[in-house]
């Protein structure tokens, strides 16, 4: 079949590593990047240090490329990096490189893709539908819009810029939308931001490990500013958070340690709301204010629900809560998806098959045949596959990369 034109979608780690396992192979490689720089989510928590060390979050390809390049990655492969860090030190020396540079669209967001004279219900099962080229609706910065074509399209995306809404069932609360641009969903860079922080109320939505890490460094923050004052509202009724003495990764163990010690009191300028959700939100003036639910307090009528409700008067929202994969990039495309998680449908039985695991370092790959899609030659990668599924580790998506080639390679 000879080279092949490959899209890959996103200038992240995994859209680098699939970038170079295609250059090595000799195909024509446009990678597209919505960010003006690479790696743009990754930058923009640049300044928070990953759990993971050195060891998993540089693949055998980028250490190969570094080296060929007089630049080996020499590091303490059992420190952590910070964000910054590993885009420092492995993702932009590579992509400064000529080859992925060469192919490199920055600024530059797939808005939609489809198969060129096809429409998602034509050409079902049929090899027909494989010959036809993919079209790719791309945008820049200035609104200009235009077509590319691929024959392999490669979704390395993310979750980042889709967050999950605030409201109760995973919907919009009433009046989020309209306040929208009031309304953070990245941890923020104390050091840098600090005078936006300071003096202001803030609520904190969400559980995971974000929003632990934000309640932690809001709490040091508080303690030096004491005019700051910080409202943590969970879905669960307490904090279900355990620490493991036994950790492998110690900066999890010690972020659970202290986000339960701030969730339990530890700070006076922390007040946690268990059990609560966004009900609704309204703008007064300069700041926000945020009806909070209980959980299931509708159950008794109006009455019952306005007795559980509790309103809050905040100046900034940080909603940690998560996020998922833009599917409607890929809406004219057959692809089938997992009801519960919005991942891929095999990979996501796989992950459901395997046991789901709630602990990154369990998770494994699942093969070739987990990636593929009734579309052909169209495969998610990288934390968009899992959906919902937030297990995900780097190390698998260097995996993924190597299973989706060795079934490109064998069409060759």
């Amino acid at each position: 079949m000879g080279p092949r034109r490959i899209a890959v979608i996103g200038a992240g780690p995994v859209g680098l590593d699939a970038t170079l396992a295609a250059r090595q192979r000799g195909h024509r490689v446009t990678v597209y990047e919505a960010a003006p720089r690479p790696a743009g989510h990754l930058r923009s928590w640049g300044h928070v240090r990953l759990f993971s060390p050195w060891s998993m979050n540089a693949s055998p390809r980028m250490r190969a490329a570094l080296a060929e390049a007089n630049c080996p990655l020499e590091v303490d492969e059992n420190a952590s990096p910070t964000g910054h860090e590993l885009a420092d030190r492995v993702l932009d020396p590579l992509w400064a490189l000529p080859e992925p540079t060469s192919g490199l669209r920055l600024g530059t967001r797939v808005v939609a893709v489809g198969r060129e004279g096809t429409l998602k219900h034509e050409e079902i099962g049929s090899p027909g539908r494989s010959r036809r080229p993919f079209r790719l609706l791309l945008t820049d910065e200035s609104g200009r819009e235009w077509v590319e074509h691929h024959d392999v399209v490669l979704d390395c995306s993310g979750t980042y810029g889709n967050p999950n809404f605030l409201g109760d069932g995973g919907i919009p609360a009433p009046g989020e939308s309209r306040l929208a641009d009031r309304i953070h969903h990245r941890i923020p860079d104390l050091a840098s931001e600090g005078e936006h922080w300071r003096g202001r109320t803030v609520l904190l939505v969400g559980a995971g490990h974000s929003a632990q890490t934000a309640a932690r460094d809001l709490a040091e923050f508080a303690a030096r500013h004491p005019d700051t004052r910080v409202l943590w509202s969970i879905r669960r009724e307490s904090p279900d958070w355990e620490a493991r003495d036994d950790d492998p990764l110690p900066l999890r163990s010690r972020l659970t340690r202290d986000a339960r010690s701030v969730a339990e009191g530890g700070s006076a300028h922390v007040r946690l709301l268990p059990g609560t959700s966004v009900d609704s939100l309204a703008p007064e003036g300069r700041v926000v204010q945020v009806r909070l639910r209980r959980r299931g307090a509708v159950a008794g009528g109006p009455s019952a629900a306005e007795e559980a409700a509790t309103v809050v008067e905040v100046d900034r929202i940080l909603a940690l809560t998560g996020g998922v994969g833009d599917h409607t990039l890929y809406r004219q495309l057959q692809v089938h998806e997992c009801y519960a998680t919005s991942g891929p449908m095999k990979l996501a039985a796989a992950l459901l098959g395997a046991g789901g695991g709630d602990d990154c370092l369990d998770q494994t790959s699942h093969g070739a045949e987990s990636l593929m899609n009734p579309e052909p030659d169209f495969f998610i990668l990288g934390d968009k596959s899992y959906g919902r599924n937030n297990t995900f580790l780097l190390t698998v998506g260097w995996n993924q990369v190597d299973e989706v080639f060795s079934v490109l390679d064998r069409q060759a």
